[in-house]
């Protein structure tokens, strides 16, 4: 079984502003708050194949989680396989807008491990994850808007 999550904003400045927001690995934490320690651990940093690890905590659980880059696309697709404890692919697609702004369009397919027991669990979390993920969207939109100003 699996959870399917969508999240979508318009962030205020340009899809190659978001991009490089969303790909500095290192630095992800400063708008997925859920998330700390990220590493590379892959010897390439863009690009299909890169590899990383971070640790999330998310309603009191906390796991590391190790992802690979699966889809490469600079400033239009980036997509991710999660490989730790919850597997799953992540999408984030940048859509430019006339008005030089970007539409981020942000889904999570997860599929929890333990079987039906991991599957309810996983649909308990699903309000917190939305809310988690659609607050690291805003703080992600305040990052793009004082960026886009310097």
């Amino acid at each position: 079984m699996s959870v399917r999550l969508t999240m979508s904003r318009t962030l205020p400045g340009p899809p190659e502003v978001v991009w490089d927001l969303i790909t500095d690995w290192e630095n992800q934490g400063d708008w997925m708050l859920e998330a700390t320690d990220f590493q590379v651990t892959s010897p390439m940093r863009e690009g299909v194949g890169v590899e990383a690890v971070a640790t999330v905590r998310i309603g009191g659980l906390r796991t590391r989680d190790a992802i690979r880059v699966i889809a490469w696309d600079p400033p239009r697709l980036l997509g991710i396989q999660h490989m730790g404890w919850v597997k799953g692919v992540a999408e984030v697609r940048l859509t430019r807008l006339e008005n030089g702004s970007t539409r981020a369009d942000w889904t999570e397919e997860l599929h929890p491990p333990l079987g039906l027991l991991g599957d309810i669990g996983v649909r308990l979390f699903k309000p917190i994850m939305v809310r988690v993920f659609s607050r690291d969207l805003r703080v992600l939109e305040g990052l793009v808007r004082a960026r886009s100003r310097s």
